[in-house]
């Protein structure tokens, strides 16, 4: 068998086919929903222009430091305040 024609790492399906398993499920994906509106969701949501890059960063670091700056401890039994009533 040889290497499928898309991915070029796995091999084909069968002996006589160009896909693997996984490229054989996007290609029938692409003859259901057509290739263009496929590459157009692919690029939406797995592509980043540098800006966006850029914004996930600053995201990352802002909520990397409010969740240690902001942290308060949780209140165990042992910590509670017993309020008696008189």
């Amino acid at each position: 068998m040889g290497y499928c024609l898309f991915c070029e790492k796995e091999p084909t399906e069968t002996y006589f086919g160009s896909f693997c398993v996984n490229c054989r499920k996007i290609k029938n994906l692409g003859n259901c929903y057509e290739f263009p509106r496929i590459l157009e969701i692919l690029t939406k949501c797995c592509l980043r222009t540098p800006e966006q890059l850029e914004n996930k960063i600053d995201n990352h670091k802002k909520t990397k430091t409010n969740d240690l700056v902001d942290y308060d401890k949780p209140t165990t039994r042992s910590k509670k305040v017993i309020e008696k009533s008189v």
